[in-house]
């Protein structure tokens, strides 16, 4: 079973460029005249000027959401149909040697996508720093590329996350409901849980099987328990 205890977090909160660098690589999926306020944020933290650590948490929190539908859609489309059209433009884009290297691993591995060849022993070794950073900068051009020109046709799919997304919401907001009803240590520890969360989901852009934290939410207070208990 996934554990969210001790589990690293996405994003960092207290680091205000990198919340800031987040809100900029989702801020495409917004449509236009929605990513003023947004922007306004991102401009401030990059001009060094002060913003409230809980005002950008709020406002990268927001956007994670109005945008998730979106990037599961994406994501989806990339892994099934729109996988060989990301193949392609990685290849057209990289360096030479880089598209070679690339083309060599997923024919030593046997793999169909860009994300199965990345994941394979050997690219784990073969993958210097310099072609990761310049593979990890072009997929997320890519993927813009590929957003632009096919978001119309995603159209159903944004929908159908959309009605996953107002589900895991109400999920959510129950079992806050429920943890605010507890005793401080057990309301700590299931809030600490559900942070981790909301982390995954709104940053990460996952798409994590509520059964899991309902399941981890019940070990939680169990362990609470157990620990008065001892007491």
């Amino acid at each position: 079973m996934l554990s969210y205890v001790g589990m690293e977090r996405y994003l960092n909160l207290h680091d205000m460029t990198a919340v800031a660098d987040f809100m900029e690589s989702v801020i495409d999926f917004l449509p236009e005249k929605d990513r003023k306020p947004y922007q306004q944020l991102i401009d401030q933290v990059h001009a060094g000027e002060h913003v409230p650590r809980e005002r950008l948490a709020e406002a990268a929190k927001n956007i994670g959401a109005v945008t998730w539908s979106a990037r599961r859609a994406l994501e989806h489309f990339i892994a099934t149909v729109g996988a060989e059209l990301e193949w392609e433009a990685m290849l057209e884009q990289a360096r030479p040697a880089t598209a070679l290297l690339l083309k060599r691993l997923r024919r030593s591995g046997n793999t169909s996508t860009l994300d199965e060849t990345l994941k394979i022993t050997d690219a784990q070794y073969a993958i210097g720093p310099d072609q990761e950073v310049e593979i990890s900068m072009l997929r997320d051009e890519v993927r813009y590329h590929i957003w632009e020109s096919h978001h119309e046709a995603l159209g159903p799919m944004i929908e159908e996350t959309q009605v996953e997304l107002e589900a895991i919401k109400k999920r959510l907001k129950r079992l806050r409901e429920q943890a605010a009803k507890s005793d401080a240590a057990t309301r700590n520890r299931l809030l600490d849980t559900l942070d981790r969360f909301e982390d995954k989901l709104y940053y990460g852009g996952e798409l994590i099987p509520l059964e899991s934290l309902d399941e981890e939410i019940r070990l939680d207070a169990e362990e609470s328990e157990g620990a008065r208990g001892d007491e």
